[in-house]
Order: C-alpha cells, then sequence, then structure tokens
C-alpha cells in the first residue's frame, strides 16, 4: 500500500511546478545518488513512508529504540564492508608494490638500500648533502606504480620548501644521501611511504 502511495506522490510531482517540488525533488536525487556512490541499499518507497510519518508528526511504524537498534546495526555493518574493502585494497596494492619494487632492482642504474629504498641517478649534484635536521628545496614529481601523477611542484609553479626530518621515511632517507642540484628518481616503498 504504501508502494502504491509513494508511486502516485511521485507521479503527481514530477512536474516540479513549485520551488518546493524542486528542493524536494533535489534533496531526493542528491541522496540518491549518495546512496548510490556509497553502495548503501534502500527501500525508496519505505524511505518516503518514514519521511511522510516523521514530517506530518504522527504514529511512527518502529519505536525509537527499534529506529535506533536498526541504524546502529547499519552502521556497524557498513563500517565492517568498508574496513573489508580498505583491507582487501591495501593487500592488493601491497603485493603490487612489492611486485614492481622487485622487477625495479634489477633495472640498470637503479641502488636499493637495506630499508627496502631505490633509487637512480639522473643527474649527480656537486653539493653538500643535507642532514635530518637541515631544510631544503626540491622540485618533484610524485607518481605511483602505474604512472599515475599524485603530487607536484609543477602544480604549484613554485619548489617546494621543508625539513628533511618532516617528510615521508623514504625522502628522509634518500634526501640524505643526494648531493645538492642532483636530479634522482626515488622509489619507495609502501613501509616508507603512506603505507599499502
Amino acid at each position: 500500500m504504501s508502494t502504491t502511495i509513494a508511486a502516485a506522490d511521485a507521479t503527481a510531482t514530477t512536474s516540479l511546478n513549485s520551488d518546493m517540488d524542486k528542493l524536494s525533488y533535489s534533496i531526493g536525487a542528491d541522496l540518491g545518488k549518495n546512496f548510490k556512490k556509497q553502495g548503501i541499499e534502500i527501500s525508496p518507497a519505505a524511505m518516503a513512508k518514514g519521511l511522510q510519518d516523521g514530517m506530518s508528526g504522527g504514529q511512527l511504524l518502529l519505536t525509537e529504540q527499534q529506529m535506533k537498534d536498526v541504524l546502529n546495526k547499519f552502521q556497524k555493518d557498513l563500517m565492517a564492508k568498508r574496513n573489508a574493502e580498505f583491507t582487501k585494497k591495501a593487500e592488493e596494492n601491497k603485493a603490487k608494490g612489492e611486485a614492481f619494487m622487485s622487477q625495479n632492482k634489477a633495472k640498470e642504474g637503479v641502488v636499493s638500500l637495506p630499508s627496502g629504498l631505490q633509487y637512480k641517478i639522473i643527474q649527480a649534484g656537486t653539493g653538500a648533502k643535507p642532514a635530518k635536521d637541515d631544510t631544503v628545496t626540491v622540485e618533484y614529481t610524485g607518481k605511483l606504480i602505474d604512472g599515475q601523477v599524485f603530487d607536484s611542484t609543477e602544480k604549484t609553479g613554485k619548489p617546494a620548501t621543508f625539513k628533511v626530518s618532516q617528510v615521508i621515511p623514504g625522502w628522509t632517507e634518500a634526501l640524505q644521501l643526494m648531493p645538492a642540484g642532483s636530479t634522482w628518481e626515488v622509489y619507495v616503498p609502501a613501509g616508507l611511504a603512506y603505507g599499502p
């Protein structure tokens, strides 16, 4: 019965004649798109009934405690699902990263360090090597193993300045080995970067 009412209401308002109709439709469409994007499945008819009952101030079909329990279970289930997806993706990324680093270290000119960090000298600098507490100015392009750029000083149009000790561990290690004026390709394993 509520499905029929919801369908009739939806048909009646599809013309969107008033600002209220347009606002109501926009809110519904926005919620729907967000639910779809997040993989959340709901019953639109039951949601419409709940919205209607909540706004009318009349008798609700569930008690406050029942609704609280349902919402808490939904949040726990959603968090567990997202954690499982994150863990799976992290494991996949870790395996891909390890395979990349294993293949990369065999390439000509690539130096592998005990920490797992790898680098290749493109242009050797002649300046001093910075210490951990020094401040350096660098130009860089950060790429994922598939070549996708995730950060670059080219975007800002100016070099970055920071303390050697205040960046990811892989950079801290590499920078202390690089004479000023160097251009290196540095390959940072997940454990020395942002994680898997």
